[in-house]
């Protein structure tokens, strides 16, 4: 390990006292000041990864409610798509989702038309628009003449 010969006045981050470090790198006071704090980021960590489980089975039983239903809000319908709620509404204003307005204030969309609209558009592959040959090309005569015809007072 490089060490250096002159001292460094670091803070400790664990309990805040004042040390002299030989290294830039050091962090802690003491081999206790940094268990500490290790076993801290070990359990920080390991209450991160059941909170993401817990929202990963969340989400897992809203998604199993949804496909259980025959007619589903738009928030539903995103979710069940994966997208986002206004999303939906704009599929709907553009005619490729059907909705049904009950009221007002209540709208929903039957899970057949979520079908048929997968089963009507099906993917189609576009070509990029750098491989779309070229077919009408202009001549310099044509260009000449097309620029050469605006300027006022000449005549070809």
């Amino acid at each position: 390990m490089a060490t250096s010969n002159f001292r460094i006045k670091k803070i400790c981050e664990w309990c805040g006292k004042e040390f002299e470090a030989q290294k830039v790198s050091t962090r802690f006071c003491s081999h206790r000041c940094a268990n500490f704090a290790y076993k801290r980021a070990i359990r920080k960590k390991r209450v991160q990864t059941t909170e993401s489980q817990t929202q990963v089975q969340k989400t897992e039983r809203i998604i199993e409610d949804i496909k259980e239903k025959e007619y589903l809000s738009f928030s539903e319908t995103g979710r069940l798509l994966g997208l986002s709620r206004q999303a939906i509404y704009t599929m709907v204003k553009a005619g490729h989702l059907k909705a049904s307005k009950i009221s007002s204030r209540l709208s929903f969309i039957r899970r057949t038309d979520i079908d048929a609209m997968l089963q009507n558009k099906p993917y189609q592959y576009r070509m990029p628009k750098d491989t779309i040959p070229i077919t009408d090309f202009y001549t310099t005569m044509r260009l000449k003449r097309n620029s050469v015809s605006k300027i006022p007072g000449y005549f070809i």
